[in-house]
């Protein structure tokens, strides 16, 4: 692991496919309660939408902790079946079920002097939290079909992108296992609360990807893209990000990611930034239609590479229109272009104006 800081700028690589990046409020706030809190042999309950790195903050704990020296053990709630669950905790003994044709340790034994990350705790059925919370409370299990009680040293933390507390409300989640997971609680908040760590990001992704998708003559990205992923609301939070990042490389046939290189999920934000709910309404209102205009443009322009008499017939308003908010937003249509019109585009005298 390797810490850099620099200014108000945190950078902690875990190892060589993740790291801790950004400069604002909310990054310094998560770094601070991490180097708290992995020294504490207690356990830990990470939440926060999809996206938002629980598996990466998981693993900086473990990283700083005094188990650092054996590898963390992770089981994904969602790639486990209800069924074969409890063997995966618990493991199981040879002929303990159809199928189980051999004895295998499960997690909890896997973990011995380690740490264990449960992510998506919130889709463990009620019978295996009972079980958890057993072993929570006397650090003792059986293998299915075992008979020998195992003991396990582990440090528990746990994740998910799901509301525990209705979950409880529900019951489809128990209260009192939801108190043992979350000694200590860690909430991440989405991207959109921290735009500032946005060109960060994305810089890091150009320098982490462009060698491993072999495209090594992409080295920057133009000032209109990066202003175009910071107005994005980001409802798949960091790892959207770097899908989005990751695809416009491979789009890119030259050294610079420009806006038409960017593909988004949706065309418009998710939610309002939360600095714009402090405006009062009719300023929110304007900034909300200002950059629902700009990514409108971009998806639009992008989507007819540049020709605007087919984007504003596809949109239900006039090429005049268009380009009025074009010049509002100085977006130039010659960046949406396919490579060989802009290279005749600019060979057209300006006041020729080609047809777009």
């Amino acid at each position: 692991m390797h810490l850099a800081t620099g200014g108000d700028t945190i950078r902690v690589e875990i190892d060589d496919r993740r790291v801790l990046i950004g400069r604002s409020a909310r990054i310094a706030r998560i770094w601070q309660t991490i180097q708290r809190v992995a020294a504490a042999d207690v356990s830990v309950l990470i939440t926060g939408e999809t996206g938002t790195g629980k598996e990466l903050v998981a693993r900086l704990i473990h990283k700083l902790s005094p188990r650092a020296s054996h590898p963390l053990v992770a089981l994904d709630g969602t790639a486990v079946s209800p069924a074969l669950i409890e063997s995966d905790l618990f493991g199981h003994e040879r002929g303990a079920f159809t199928g189980a044709e051999r004895t295998r340790p499960g997690v909890f034994e896997m973990a011995d002097g380690s740490s264990l990350f449960l992510d998506e705790i919130a889709n463990l059925p009620l019978e295996a939290q009972a079980k958890l919370l057993r072993v929570l409370q006397e650090r003792e299990f059986r293998r299915l079909g075992g008979r020998e009680l195992i003991s396990s040293d582990f440090r528990l933390i746990t994740a998910t992108n799901a509301d525990l507390a209705a979950a409880v409300h529900a019951g489809t989640f128990r209260d009192d296992l939801l108190h043992r997971l979350k000694v200590v609680h860690i909430e991440l908040p989405p991207l959109r609360e921290g735009r500032e760590d946005i060109p960060l990001l994305v810089g890091h992704f150009v320098d982490q990807k462009r060698v491993r998708l072999n495209r090594p003559h992409v080295c920057r990205v133009s000032h209109d893209a990066v202003d175009l992923l910071t107005s994005y609301d980001w409802p798949g939070n960091v790892r959207e990000l770097e899908n989005v990042v990751q695809a416009a490389i491979l789009q890119c046939e030259e050294d610079t990611i420009r806006p038409r290189h960017l593909v988004f999920a949706t065309s418009v934000a998710a939610a309002p930034p939360a600095d714009d709910l402090d405006l009062i309404f009719s300023q929110a209102r304007q900034r909300a239609l200002a950059t629902f205009e700009r990514l409108y443009l971009f998806s639009q322009l992008r989507r007819f590479q540049g020709r605007v008499k087919v984007a504003a017939e596809h949109a239900g308003i006039t090429p005049k229109h268009i380009r009025a908010l074009m010049r509002r937003h100085r977006i130039d249509r010659r960046e949406f272009l396919p490579p060989s019109r802009r290279r005749a585009s600019r060979d057209v005298r300006p006041s020729a104006r080609p047809d777009a």
